[in-house]
């Protein structure tokens, strides 16, 4: 088993009002999923916010349509936040990151997340290597380009949307706790994946 590198970069807030990040690198031969990774990104942000909800997630791949979700390396966390001047939070990757991880300072937004995006919880029941065999199994593996981990108004569950790459579908959709299967062609009609 590999050695491999975690770098945590942690906000240091200044006197003056300003941040700066600080790096902190361990290394591991076990790296954390990409559920725990999330996890303990959350955690991260709710030290420095504790009143913070994620809300969404958006991950895309820096080299095109994949077949393995550990090229997902631009990855970002959507919050609310309860202040009426910062309303939201983004946690990014960082920009020169190749695994998951490794992210930029806390960036406090001026506008508010869509009243439709509801909070995802602080760890999510499946983990992406799970979901993305579940897809194959129903019959729709296959590139993608991105995935967005969502829950709006009206979902009893939170979704893994995935954006396909190719073919007539236009996105796949996955429960994070049921594991049922929708797919959105490209003209925008949903249906049934193959049963499970």
């Amino acid at each position: 088993m590999r050695a491999v590198a975690l770098l945590l970069t942690i906000p240091l807030l200044l006197a003056n009002g300003f941040t700066i990040p600080i790096n902190i690198t361990s290394y591991t031969s076990n790296p954390l999923t990409f559920r725990l990774t999330l996890a303990a990104a959350v955690r991260m942000v709710h030290q420095q916010v504790p009143a913070a909800q994620l809300n969404r997630i958006e991950c895309t791949s820096r080299n095109g349509p994949l077949l393995d979700p550990k090229g997902l390396t631009d990855v970002r966390l959507f919050f609310t936040n309860p202040s009426p001047v910062y309303p939201s939070l983004l946690l990014h990757s960082h920009p020169a990151t190749t695994t998951w991880g490794q992210w930029a300072p806390l960036q406090y937004l001026h506008g508010r997340r869509p009243n439709t995006e509801l909070a995802l919880g602080d760890i999510l029941t499946s983990d992406i290597q799970q979901v993305v065999a579940t897809m194959s199994i129903a019959g729709q593996g296959g590139r993608f380009d991105a995935v967005d981990i969502v829950r709006e108004e009206g979902m009893t569950e939170v979704w893994w949307q995935f954006q396909m790459s190719g073919r007539g579908t236009g996105w796949v959709w996955v429960g994070d706790e049921s594991g049922r299967v929708i797919v959105e062609d490209q003209d925008g009609r949903l249906h049934q994946g193959k049963p499970i």
